[in-house]
């Protein structure tokens, strides 16, 4: 599929109204008024069960690869729900977000929320915050979009409520060309599914849309890779994409050449010494060699978070309040955070401060503070090597971590892999690999739940208080 949207990018798939049709979609992409829709999966419906469970939150970046937003969908279940079972299942979904507290989230981030066209009534929706919401419009086979749903749509936006859609997902008999303009034209934003079929990929770019509606701005869905990434950024139309979703940020390459930074460097250095035991003044020797990093680690351990009764000034005072093994974890937040206008380090900083947080609060569920120490290290450390480069063990040896720490980590293995493996099902949204690890750590799926949307906004309060925040506003 990438080969053939870079092709058409080039412009080399574009079709001429006087060229001869191609035999095979492959060949090129199909005028937006004949898009061929994937029929439905023949799938069984479902009963809708009495909660949501796990409702997955994944990011969404800006051009600087910089998470700004959250997406907000159930995986399980989706596709295979009755039509006339779907405004249930969006009113269970508004309910679950509403009960996981979701607005504590959206005081530092925006949320794609994914309804059906048909929910548009729900009075729910009217309770959802205002400017930070943005709700994906999904149609239901066979449905037609009707003016009433218009008329409903201009209501809800008067309210502050903003809309996007996917166009390729409206093939033309859902709505009239009249109506299709109407419609489209009231959305902030359109979608671009990278999961797609090629052809649905390919359309909305090389057809009409950008032309007819040069205001829009393009999130770029379950973008998989760098090179996917990349094509966004740099193919024709680029300009029309401003938000990205999807896997690529762990698959990129943070530093150009696999070269370590000189900063990261001397972090590395510092923590060795931590795990060796070495005299504070050796310690603080370092930090005097770059008092940018000193002033970066005093803002992290003076952040109110840490909750401090009074602020320290000198890392002997820091070793003295907080011990090395504190330390340590904290000086792991330089390392994503020493190169200047890094978005992409700052995005893993984020995944990999959710990741240590909620495992922290499993381990520390059962009373085991030294445990939970070394899971919040095997998060935080689980994305080093697409951070620096550099692959596992090499990485990680010379910083001599716990064995419990390194198992889980490199080798995807030992006592501390569920936590991990279940905080990675968290993030993809794989709610049979999260009942699955549920089971096997014997954690309350709930309580899971609620976890790991604590861990989500305690990162973000943790980067607005180092200053390390993200500006959300364009969104």
């Amino acid at each position: 599929m990438l080969k053939n949207l870079i092709d058409g990018l080039a412009g080399r798939l574009k079709k001429n109204a006087h060229e001869e049709e191609a035999p095979h979609h492959e060949a090129g992409p199909e005028p937006l008024d004949t898009i061929i829709l994937p029929p439905p999966e023949e799938e069984e419906p479902v009963d809708l069960p009495a909660t949501l469970g796990f409702v997955s939150h994944q990011p969404v970046m800006d051009r600087q690869q910089r998470v700004v937003a959250y997406d907000f969908f159930v995986r399980q279940g989706k596709r295979n729900i009755e039509a006339g079972k779907q405004q249930e299942f969006d009113r269970l979904l508004l309910a679950t977000l509403h009960n996981m507290d979701i607005f504590r989230l959206l005081a530092y981030r925006r949320a794609f929320v994914h309804i059906a066209m048909t929910s548009l009534d729900d009075p729910q929706l009217r309770g959802m915050p205002a400017g930070s919401v943005i709700f994906v419009l999904e149609p239901l086979p066979g449905m037609e979009v009707a003016e009433h749903m218009l008329r409903q749509l201009d209501e809800l936006q008067k309210l502050g409520l903003r809309f996007a859609l996917e166009p390729a997902a409206y093939d033309q008999n859902m709505l009239s060309p009249g109506l299709q303009a109407d419609l489209f034209s009231r959305v902030d934003f359109m979608v671009l599914d990278f999961a797609g079929p090629s052809t649905r990929v390919l359309a909305p770019i090389l057809d009409q849309l950008p032309k007819r509606y040069p205001g829009a701005r393009w999130l770029a869905r379950n973008v998989g890779t760098a090179e996917d990434l990349d094509v966004c950024l740099r193919g024709p139309g680029n300009n029309r994409f401003a938000l990205f979703h999807g896997p690529f940020v762990t698959t990129a390459h943070a530093l150009e050449g696999g070269k370590v930074d000189t900063n990261q460097t001397r972090v590395l250095q510092i923590m060795r010494l931590l795990r060796t035991s070495a005299d504070p003044k050796e310690v603080e020797a370092q930090f005097k060699l770059d008092s940018v990093l000193l002033f970066k680690l005093l803002r992290f351990i003076n952040s109110p978070i840490h909750g401090l009764s009074r602020k320290v000034q000198t890392i002997e005072e820091t070793l003295l309040l907080l011990g090395r093994e504190t330390l340590f974890k904290w000086l792991s937040m330089l390392l994503f955070t020493s190169r200047k206008e890094d978005g992409t380090a700052v995005a893993l900083l984020e995944k990999s401060l959710i990741r240590a947080r909620f495992m922290e609060k499993l381990g520390g569920y059962r009373g085991n503070k030294l445990e939970a120490e070394h899971l919040f290290l095997t998060g935080m450390f689980s994305l080093l090597d697409v951070l620096l480069n550099q692959p596992f063990p090499d990485v990680l040896d010379p910083l001599e971590l716990p064995l419990t720490v390194r198992e889980a980590v490199v080798e995807g293995k030992g006592i501390f892999s569920p936590h991990l493996s279940l905080a990675m099902a968290c993030e993809q949204g794989d709610n049979p690999q999260i009942e699955a690890l549920a089971r096997v750590l014997d954690f309350d799926l709930d309580l899971a739940n609620q976890y790991y949307l604590d861990a989500v906004v305690w990162a973000q309060v943790v980067l607005r208080d180092s200053e390390v925040h993200n500006n959300v506003e364009a969104v």
